[in-house]
């Protein structure tokens, strides 16, 4: 079994709504659960000392994430999160397997012509911004710095632009080296080994996707513990990956 631990409402001791569905369902599989308000830096519901712990809920900085370290260890430890929850931890591991991309610091963002002209996705080191990610110029570029107010300290993820086939993006959430999709989907062979390289993360996902050729490509790597289900049904991800993750802490 597992503590999971579940964002609570500010100033509060109640989950917050949105993941009132997941905490039920972790409890139902037999979990114990407590809550986290990070406004305050306090955990409710003290953690059962014979399980590890495990966060699912919104993304937390850095400096958030090791104050709830602090409150109680972590199967995922600080450093292990961010190398699955920013793109500078993962990117190079599996640069093979995914668009070829370019860390751009935010203030030499102006030498990014020639790869603006042809189209690029822009990203920062966890997040997207939505339709503005395009960009197909220096004008499209300058406005999405201005609007999403990205400091010029901050690094630009560009990612050049693939044709990709009409269909849907599939998130896989993996333990180790172990991939489960929804329904059972099994993960692409052609991406096995982007796996092995990804192997020392603990419990992380991987969205893939195809091209107009057929050939699966991972569009991202992101933390399993702020990933949101996406096409899952919630019970299926205790079904299958969170199980397979607390059975195989409980036998280490």
């Amino acid at each position: 079994m597992l503590n999971l631990i579940f964002p609570s409402l500010p100033y509060q001791r109640l989950v917050d709504p949105m993941w009132q569905e997941e905490m039920e369902t972790a409890q139902r599989f037999g979990h114990t659960v407590g809550l986290f308000d990070s406004e305050q830096e306090k955990l409710y519901q003290s953690p059962n000392p014979n399980y590890p712990s495990l966060y699912r809920g919104w993304m937390l900085t850095p400096a958030e994430y090791q104050k709830l370290e602090r409150l109680t260890p972590l199967l995922v430890p600080v450093a292990m999160y961010l190398a699955s929850h920013r793109a500078d931890g993962w990117y190079e591991a599996i640069a093979g397997f995914t668009p070829k991309s370019y860390f751009v610091p935010s203030e030499e963002r102006g030498g990014m012509l020639e790869l603006v002209r042809r189209g690029c996705f822009i990203k920062g080191a966890s997040k997207s911004f939505g339709a503005d990610s395009y960009v197909h110029s220096l004008v499209e570029l300058e406005q999405l710095v201005k609007k999403h107010a990205i400091d010029p300290d901050d690094y630009l993820f560009a990612r050049e632009l693939i044709k990709l086939s009409d269909q849907p993006e599939q998130r896989f959430f993996a333990v180790h080296n172990r991939a489960f999709g929804t329904a059972r989907q099994p993960f692409p062979a052609a991406l096995v080994p982007a796996l092995t390289a990804l192997q020392s993360r603990c419990f992380y996902t991987v969205d893939v996707a195809y091209t107009r050729a057929g050939q699966p490509i991972i569009i991202e790597v992101g933390d399993g513990q702020v990933s949101d289900t996406k096409e899952w049904d919630v019970a299926e991800l205790y079904e299958t990956a969170i199980n397979y993750l607390a059975e195989i802490k409980s036998a280490t």
